[in-house]
């Protein structure tokens, strides 16, 4: 028992002193699809912490434009470089990305948007499908040097009640 207590507490010292890295989960879709359609170093991954109230309104517009009828279960956001205009061509590498390597298909044809953002939604898998949608705002950010925020999400249907 005192050897079990003592190699846990030798692994937790290792780690703290070699910096270990948190394993990332297995499910990488959003972070492949992200480096495909907005790579860095022009496109930046926002940090957690910032533009926390736009990243909330994406999430609360893209749940409400879809009607409640899917949720949003992982997020991943991205600021544009600066000045970018580039929305049909992030939106054109995404749809690329998702239908080639992902082989999803789009849940419209087309854009699905109005005065503040634009989105893609696809369906991927058959018996149980997942959904993966590509936001992004129509205009730059306030306070960031005309910087569009952009968002992948992961969907799941809503609980029918």
């Amino acid at each position: 028992m005192k050897f079990r207590a003592l190699a846990a507490l030798l692994v937790l010292v290792c780690c703290a002193l070699t910096s270990c890295r948190t394993i990332e989960p297995a499910n990488s879709t959003l972070k492949d699809l992200q480096q495909w359609a907005t790579p860095e170093p022009f496109d930046s991954l926002s940090p957690e912490h910032d533009q926390q109230r736009a990243k909330a309104a994406m999430v609360q517009w893209v749940e409400q434009y879809l009607k409640h009828e899917y949720r949003v279960i992982d997020q991943r956001f991205v600021l544009t470089a600066p000045g970018s205009t580039d929305s049909a061509a992030i939106g054109s590498k995404a749809h690329q990305y998702v239908t080639q390597n992902l082989g999803g298909a789009m849940q419209a044809d087309g854009w699905l948007d109005d005065d503040n953002y634009m989105m893609f939604l696809w369906k991927l898998g058959g018996d149980s499908p997942r959904y993966v949608a590509f936001v992004m705002t129509n205009d730059f950010l306030p306070d960031t040097r005309e910087r569009g925020l952009v968002g992948y999400f992961e969907l799941v249907p809503s609980a029918k009640h």
